[in-house]
C-alpha cells in the first residue's frame, strides 16, 4: 500500500521489473464493518460511502519499514505493540479473513496495458520465515493412502491406525516400515 503499486512475481518468487500494476484501492472486510482504502496522494479509509480518515503515505510506509526490521530481528512469535495500535488505528483488525473466506485482501488495480481494473484476490503468505504451507493441518485435511504389496491384515491396520502419540503420522509410517521390513525377511 505505501508502494502504491503491486508488482507480479514468477514461479521463483522474483519480481517481474517490467511490470507494473498501479493500486487504486485494497478492500477489507473486517469484524466492524467493511473498509475501503483508497490511495491518493494520502491513505483514504472509506466505509459506506463516508470518508473516515486519511493516513499520510510516508507515515505508513514508515511503518511497514519498521515492521519490516522487527520481523527479520526477531524468530517465532512475538508482539510489536506499536505496529498492533496503529494497525487499530486504521481499523486493520485481522491479518486473516475467515477460514471460509478464500482471500485475505482484495486490492484494485490499474491494468495499463488492457486499461481494466480488475479485482484481485491474495492470500497472505511470508517467505521471511519458515516456508509457508500449501495445506492448513487440521480435521478437514485428510490424507487417505493405499499400501500395496504387503500382507499387513485387518487387526495390524487397526492397530497402526489407533497410534495417537504426539508423532502419530511418523510413528504409524515406521510402524508400517516395520511391519514390512519384517515380512520381506
Amino acid at each position: 500500500m505505501g508502494d502504491k503499486e503491486l508488482h507480479p512475481g514468477n514461479s521463483e518468487i522474483k519480481k517481474l521489473e517490467n511490470l507494473v500494476y498501479p493500486i487504486l484501492r485494497i478492500l477489507r472486510t473486517e469484524v466492524n464493518g467493511n473498509f475501503e482504502y483508497s490511495i491518493e496522494d494520502d491513505i483514504v479509509v472509506i466505509s459506506g460511502n463516508e470518508e473516515v480518515f486519511r493516513i499520510p503515505i510516508s507515515e505508513f510506509q514508515g511503518r511497514a519499514k519498521y515492521l519490516l526490521s522487527e520481523i527479520k530481528s526477531n524468530s517465532g512469535t512475538f508482539p510489536v505493540p506499536e505496529i498492533e495500535e496503529f494497525m487499530q488505528s486504521i481499523n486493520c483488525l485481522t491479518l486473516k479473513a475467515s477460514s471460509s473466506a478464500k482471500t485475505d485482501i482484495t486490492i484494485i488495480v490499474h491494468d495499463q496495458r488492457t486499461g481494466l481494473q480488475p479485482s484481485l484476490g491474495f492470500s497472505i503468505k511470508s517467505q521471511l520465515g519458515n516456508p509457508s504451507t500449501l495445506l492448513n493441518a487440521g480435521e478437514t485435511t485428510n490424507f487417505i493412502f493405499k499400501i500395496i504389496g504387503t500382507n499387513i491384515n485387518q487387526q495390524e491396520i487397526e492397530e497402526i491406525n489407533n497410534i495417537s502419540s504426539r508423532s502419530k503420522i511418523k510413528d504409524r509410517i515406521l510402524e508400517i516400515k516395520t511391519k514390512m521390513d519384517n515380512l520381506n525377511l
